[in-house]
């Protein structure tokens, strides 16, 4: 009923495949549309001013080359050439007018197809040799440019051509990009959607592995990666080491609520057993003692309780340290001292060994006093009397190593693998009262300060021998 309840609002809190794709494609296309406008724009343009150009210089080269031809034959010699040859067979049509200073037209030579264009002559052509004119009517597409030059006092002389070629070539390139224009704003969408569509791959798989978890509540799945180094298979490897570090946290909370029910089970049990033999009675004292031990009990059960916590945030490395410079020389002479009334209870030594100069670590105290108490405990619980626990540290190039060695049994070797494990205890430590938690919480706390930690028996044949080493600190 749960997961069926749950899928759909799963489902509607996912973003819609494709969005995104559509959008950026879209995007490149209008971007890559505007820049081919934008360059046919300045191709236009300057195809528009070379053609100009053309007819300007086609004009200016008749012009000198008719006043030229004027000066060296003279005026009369001039005008009858020009009634005796044929102008138009020049290549590219033009007209030719000369006119007096009254602006009448002395001399017209021009296609027949521009004749519409020469109703009112002396209107329509100004005697400006400084500046061009423009010839237009409606009924044409082009214009006529004309441009003039004073042969004499009493004589002007005007040469004009057609913007048809002009206006026939831009036409054409205009109808040419327009045709082209649908194909390319496809293509450039097709181009635009293929390489979104390759670039986003990873993020549309981080999508569905996404979508996948939370459907199905399974944190094993992962995304894989994309080829290359860039920014996306970033993104990639940190959500696959988020939820490698989600599953472990929730892989964690499983054992640590596995591990509560079953050694809440036990103290629980004897809790109750205790209190309803204590309630079957009238006597008092009787009540006395079912209430101490019930305090007892609810002791050890407050104790394993913040110890299963504390093991589990550092494996998960989210145990809290307060780190600061100390020298770890100083917190062993504390906890010698601490240790050796309990020691001294069981007839047992403590020898410290430590050099001349400082162990400075960057470490948390606090936690460091419970892996020294724990594995201090430890060996004074299994030292038969009238022997010697070995305390020593030194450093070791870039590492400090705590070195604690007793003088017991030493451990199993069937046991050695196991020792680490919550809530083990060996064959010969299940008559030692204890919660099995210790070392645990010690390979926990070392490795939470980017240590080891290493179990053996002596090499000697006598008693165990555990070795941490932590990195050291310049002080």
């Amino acid at each position: 009923m749960c997961s069926a309840k749950s899928s759909p609002s799963a489902e509607r809190i996912l973003p819609h495949p494709g969005k995104i794709n559509l959008r950026i494609a879209t995007l490149f296309s209008i971007l890559f549309i505007g820049t081919i406008l934008t360059l046919f724009s300045v191709v236009f343009f300057l195809i528009d001013r070379s053609l100009y150009q053309k007819e300007v210089g086609f004009i200016q080269h008749k012009l000198l080359g008719y006043w030229a031809l004027s000066q060296t034959q003279g005026i009369e010699s001039f005008l009858k050439s020009l009634e005796t040859e044929n102008l138009l067979l020049e290549g590219t049509p033009f007209f030719l007018r000369l006119s007096d200073a009254k602006n009448n037209t002395l001399f017209l030579i021009r296609p027949e197809g521009w004749k519409e264009f020469f109703f009112d002559m002396e209107q329509s052509l100004p005697q400006d040799p400084n500046s061009l004119i423009t010839l237009s009517i409606s009924s044409q597409p082009y214009t006529l440019v004309a441009g003039g030059i004073p042969l004499t006092g009493d004589l002007f002389l005007q040469v004009g051509t057609s913007t048809e070629e002009r206006k026939r070539t831009l036409t054409l390139l205009l109808r040419t990009f327009s045709l082209l224009l649908v194909p390319l704003a496809g293509i450039s969408f097709l181009v635009g959607s293929f390489l979104t569509s390759r670039t986003l791959a990873p993020i549309q798989r981080l999508t569905e592995r996404v979508q996948a978890i939370i459907l199905t509540g399974d944190l094993a799945q992962r995304v894989p990666a994309p080829k290359g180094r860039d920014e996306l298979q970033d993104l990639v490897t940190l959500f696959n080491t988020m939820l490698d570090r989600i599953s472990l946290l929730v892989q964690s909370m499983r054992e640590t609520i596995d591990t509560l029910a079953h050694d809440l089970k036990t103290p629980l049990t004897r809790f109750r057993g205790g209190s309803e033999l204590a309630l079957q009675t009238e006597d008092p004292i009787r009540w006395k003692t079912a209430l101490e031990e019930g305090i007892e009990e609810s002791e050890n059960l407050l104790q394993m309780m913040d110890t299963i916590l504390d093991i589990s945030a550092a494996e998960a490395g989210a145990l809290p340290l307060r780190l600061e410079d100390l020298d770890l020389a100083e917190l062993l002479k504390d906890m010698a001292d601490l240790y050796s009334f309990p020691a001294e209870e069981k007839d047992v030594r403590i020898s410290l060994s430590l050099p001349d100069s400082p162990l400075f670590l960057n470490a948390d105290p606090n936690r460091l006093r419970q892996v020294v108490g724990n594995l201090l405990d430890n060996a004074i619980k299994y030292s038969p009397p009238h022997t010697t626990v070995y305390l020593e540290a030194y450093r070791d190039d870039s590492m400090v190593v705590l070195r604690i060695r007793d003088e017991g049994e030493g451990i199993a070797p069937d046991d050695l693998p196991h020792i680490w494990k919550r809530l083990y205890r060996g064959q010969r430590s299940r008559e030692i009262p204890g919660l099995g938690l210790g070392l645990s919480l010690v390979k926990a706390i070392v490795e939470a300060h980017r240590g080891s930690v290493h179990a053996s028996n002596h090499p000697s044949g006598v008693g165990a021998l555990f070795e941490v080493r932590l990195p050291s600190h310049s002080g």
